[in-house]
């Protein structure tokens, strides 16, 4: 049997990464009640709040170690609209949206998604099933012979 091209490993790849990411979006969708957008800014959000931490420097490197609220930093709605390249309109009506249904809050500066919510059920569920998918990606990778070195 022969060895496949570098293009049909290409082609191959960006199917698999394609499927990988159509699993993720799904699952982002079904967390904020199957409005995609709503649950990109929601990841978005949460990401923002946090990218200032060292993850695995500051301990909170684990499913069952989210960072608290005391360490979150509060992220503007312009700057979130621009973090994900939508209209500030659309931003903020997905974050008040948010807002309503106690998924995030507004304080000084911005707006927060506190531990509490991060901390729920629905939500490591939704990691673990991110683990697996990520897991698959990388073995149906190298099964296919494409080098993740």
């Amino acid at each position: 049997m022969s060895q496949p091209s570098p293009e049909d490993k290409t082609r191959l790849a960006s199917r698999l990464a394609a499927d990988y990411l159509l699993r993720s979006l799904k699952m982002i969708g079904e967390l904020a009640e199957g409005e995609l957008l709503t649950g990109l800014v929601n990841l978005a959000l949460v990401q923002a709040n946090v990218s200032h931490l060292d993850r695995v420097a500051s301990g909170f490197d684990g499913v069952d170690t989210p960072p608290p609220d005391e360490v979150r930093r509060p992220v503007s709605i312009l700057a979130l609209s621009a973090s994900l390249g939508l209209p500030y309109e659309t931003t903020r009506r997905h974050v008040a949206k948010m807002v309503a249904t106690g998924q995030c809050v507004k304080v000084k500066g911005g707006v927060v998604v506190p531990t509490a919510v991060i901390d729920d059920g629905r939500r490591t569920e939704m990691l673990e099933v991110n683990l697996m998918n990520l897991r698959r990606l990388f073995r149906n990778l190298r099964a296919a012979g494409v080098n993740l070195d």
